[in-house]
């Protein structure tokens, strides 16, 4: 029997963006989308998902780190893998991302192997 994809939730509000992240991963993973901090938070009580990868700017008052703090603090899901994907490319704002508690860090543009070997390789881990 065919195992079953792995559910990834991107919390990310560009269109574009969201539309680049299906085409790089549908075929070998399910994808759930939200475009807040609030929707993501509604999809983790509802799904079973295996791995976030976040955006660190959000619409609505909360950002992608403050989500990702929120996630480290609940015990349900303080071990879910997360993967910050971002525009913010600074040194700070990578240290800030792993400080929050993300698992990896990505800025736009980014390796697509990189990526997509780094959530294979967070899957991986969490099993």
């Amino acid at each position: 029997m065919k195992e079953d994809k792995k559910t990834l939730l991107l919390v990310e509000d560009d269109f574009e963006s969201q539309r680049y992240m299906e085409v790089l991963l549908k075929q070998q993973y399910a994808l759930l989308y939200a475009e807040s901090a609030d929707e993501g938070r509604t999809l983790l009580d509802s799904k079973s998902i295996d791995l976030i990868l976040m955006d660190i700017s959000l619409r609505g008052s909360e950002d992608g780190l403050d989500l990702t703090r929120q996630l480290r603090r609940d015990p349900r899901f303080s071990h879910l893998p997360i993967i910050a994907v971002t525009a913010h490319a600074f040194p700070r704002d990578q240290h800030l991302c792993l400080q929050a508690g993300c698992d990896a860090y990505f800025s736009k543009p980014f390796s697509q192997g990189d990526l997509l070997r780094a959530i294979r390789d967070l899957l991986h881990q969490a099993n």
